[in-house]
């Protein structure tokens, strides 16, 4: 009887420690990436900084720095402003592109994600954080460019009342103007922009 609880109490000591090494796991995504200094792509491994989930990519894998790993597998820190293309599939298979910001607006903001790219708009998403990494919160800052008049409009949909100025730029098309005002995620300004496209 002694023998079996001892077995079992060893086996779940194990089976619990097993599990805890899984959870600190570095899990890397697929990674290709050109340099301000090279015209050369470079295709590697990213670190995913990954703090609710390590399947879906997080900006603060390269908010400031990523690591990356160089052809004999071994970390190097590469500087997020020293990046001029970048693109990643996270492990749910989907592609993140991002161009840094003085190719968009002459000046360096960082790298910007390429959220959409039409035909009469792009929009871009610069993301930020404040506090320690570990404790840290993304602030993202949308900027939609209409082409035609290469104006920008600059959002920040977490907060209240963001999107006015993109109600006020879609006035003349009163079905768009009011879909701006039920705008909660990413899709919705997504749906916008394509149907803007199409008038």
């Amino acid at each position: 009887m002694k023998k079996s609880i001892l077995f079992l109490a060893l086996v779940s000591i194990h089976f619990l420690f097993s599990q805890q090494k899984d959870k600190s796991q570095e899990i890397y995504f697929p990674i290709k990436y050109v340099l301000k200094s090279s015209k050369d792509t470079i295709k590697t491994k990213v670190l995913n900084i990954g703090f609710y989930t390590n399947e879906e990519f997080s900006p603060a894998t390269y908010i400031k720095q990523m690591t990356v790993l160089d052809p004999s597998g071994k970390k190097v820190k590469v500087n997020e402003d020293d990046v001029r293309y970048m693109e990643v599939t996270d492990l749910k298979k989907v592609k993140r592109k991002f161009l840094n910001g003085k190719s968009i607006f002459s000046k360096d903001i960082g790298l910007l994600q390429i959220m959409y790219n039409g035909k009469k708009t792009a929009w871009y998403r610069k993301s930020s954080y404040s506090g320690p990494i570990y404790t840290y919160e993304t602030n993202d800052t949308d900027y939609i460019l209409f082409r035609k008049d290469k104006s920008v409009i600059e959002m920040h949909l977490k907060m209240r009342g963001s999107v006015t100025q993109l109600k006020e730029k879609l006035n003349s098309y009163p079905d768009l103007s009011a879909l701006v005002d039920v705008v909660i995620e990413d899709k919705d300004i997504l749906n916008i922009l394509k149907l803007y496209d199409k008038k």
